[in-house]
């Protein structure tokens, strides 16, 4: 038997990007109280998913089924023009910030286990912005922004609770990580301590999703609003599925495709089962969910991002053109697509002006506010990005 070994947090300074002028976002005004009912501030999910392919979802013509993420995307907003980095800690760095890559020093590759690198600690991220708005926030899942040092870590970064991988790519069932010969290490924390306890060998897109649950269980929704940020490690390599979903893609030829596919099938019945909880424990009507691919798929471990160029890790349009939809009872136009430009740094001054939160000037966010006429009550303009004329098409 592996020897239980986690990877460690050592000690030394958080490497900092460079500081750079930036177009600064006007503050939006919030109410006084810290903690406000739930009542009029929606909960937020957001789902971020790994290396899912634009081709990859039912309602872009796949052949894997994904009855669920179809309904959702069909019931609410698919964003059709929205684009993410070509890979995972540069573009959950986004997320977390609203800033680009470029101004938090981490546009170079992903975070690896040996490194002594995080996301820069000076930079204010979306869950302590909701924090500060009075919410309850939570993450699940895939982290991947460093943890060298305590400071790193996601419960010092704006999370209540944290349960997951700090790395994200290890085996599903063991929740092992190597990073070369002789360098593994367990990968999966509650909290800030080692998740032996709580292991039971478990799928870990079945055991995000039952942790999600619990969360939600374990809330009082009338009280408090909340924060989910679920970052499944599916559908990222290694390619190991429960055997139910193989069963349903015998017909695929090519193994890699094959076992990919019965892994998003297994993620669309994990988002199945979220939405079932968020129903059931009184969240759903008043919940906000976004879903989001971090990046483009991979062909070679089985993704695919048919019609587009290109792929994870390439800046073609397969590589940084994502999968993502909002779902809402809340929505104004349930039943549409939006063609505006969308970009994963928009996500932070959006949800904070959702949750009523503050946008100070000194964030220096690249994000733009996005509403497109999505929420009562919510005003402005449109994004206002826009597209460079190309001869070529990408």
């Amino acid at each position: 038997p592996r020897p239980r070994v986690a990877f460690c947090f050592p000690a030394g300074p958080c490497a900092m990007g460079p500081s750079t002028t930036r177009t600064r976002f006007p503050s939006v005004a919030v109410p006084p109280e810290h903690v406000r009912r739930a009542a009029g501030r929606p909960h937020i999910v957001f789902i971020l998913v790994d290396d899912q392919g634009f081709r990859d979802v039912g309602y872009h013509g796949s052949e894997i089924k994904t009855p669920t993420l179809d309904r959702l995307a069909a019931q609410g907003v698919k964003l059709e023009n929205y684009y993410v980095q070509p890979l995972c800690s540069p573009s959950r760095s986004q997320l977390m910030t609203g800033r680009y890559q470029i101004h938090t020093g981490l546009q170079h590759s992903i975070i690896r286990a040996t490194q002594p690198n995080c996301l820069p600690l000076e930079n204010v991220t979306l869950p302590q912005k909701l924090q500060q708005a009075g919410y309850s926030t939570h993450m699940v899942g895939k982290w991947h922004l460093g943890f060298y040092k305590r400071g790193c870590l996601p419960t010092q970064r704006g999370f209540d609770t944290f349960f997951g991988s700090l790395l994200g790519s290890g085996d599903y069932y063991s929740h092992y990580k190597c990073e070369g010969p002789g360098m593994c290490g367990y990968d999966l924390y509650e909290g800030e301590e080692a998740a032996w306890e709580q292991d039971r060998g478990m799928y870990s897109t079945v055991m995000f999703t039952r942790k999600a649950v619990g969360i939600l269980a374990n809330h009082d929704p009338r009280r408090q609003p909340l924060f989910l940020y679920l970052a499944y490690q599916a559908v990222h390599s290694p390619l190991q599925a429960p055997a139910r979903y193989l069963e349903r893609y015998k017909a695929i030829p090519n193994p890699h495709r094959r076992k990919y596919a019965a892994m998003v099938s297994c993620l669309d019945e994990a988002v199945h089962n979220l939405t079932l909880a968020l129903k059931r424990y009184g969240y759903y009507d008043n919940t906000v969910i976004v879903y989001s691919s971090d990046n483009g798929g991979q062909p070679l471990a089985g993704g695919s991002n048919w019609p587009l160029r290109g792929s994870k890790a390439t800046y073609w349009e397969g590589g940084i053109r994502a999968v993502g939809f909002v779902h809402s009872p809340l929505l104004v136009n349930k039943g549409t697509k939006c063609r505006s430009l969308v970009h994963i740094t928009d996500w932070f001054p959006t949800l904070v002006t959702l949750g009523e939160g503050t946008i100070d000037e000194d964030l220096n966010l690249d994000g733009h506010f996005f509403h497109m006429h999505l929420f009562p009550g919510i005003h402005g303009n449109a994004t206002p990005r826009a597209v460079l004329p190309s001869p070529k098409r990408l």
